[in-house]
């Protein structure tokens, strides 16, 4: 049952999300430091998101590593007593 809650409820936010997409395709200029870019602005919006979600991989996998390695740490102390 919460799978199929689940589905919907992704389903309706990717309808959602392709309803802001197509309502929002004008042409947007991003200025880079040395670079001119124009993008549709679904386009721009849709590349931030991805860039986001890899920066939060990444911080959330450093975390994990922080942690598995301060859990063995702690087991070995512990093995040791």
């Amino acid at each position: 049952m919460v799978r199929i809650i689940a589905i919907i409820f992704f389903a309706v936010i990717a309808v959602l999300a392709l309803g802001f997409s197509l309502l929002n395709f004008q042409v947007v200029d991003i200025n880079f430091f040395s670079a001119h870019v124009q993008l549709p602005l679904a386009v721009a919006l849709t590349i931030e998101l991805i860039a986001g979600i890899f920066i939060g991989f990444i911080a959330a996998y450093i975390h994990t590593v922080k942690l598995k390695s301060e859990n063995r740490i702690l087991s070995r102390q512990l093995n040791k007593k």
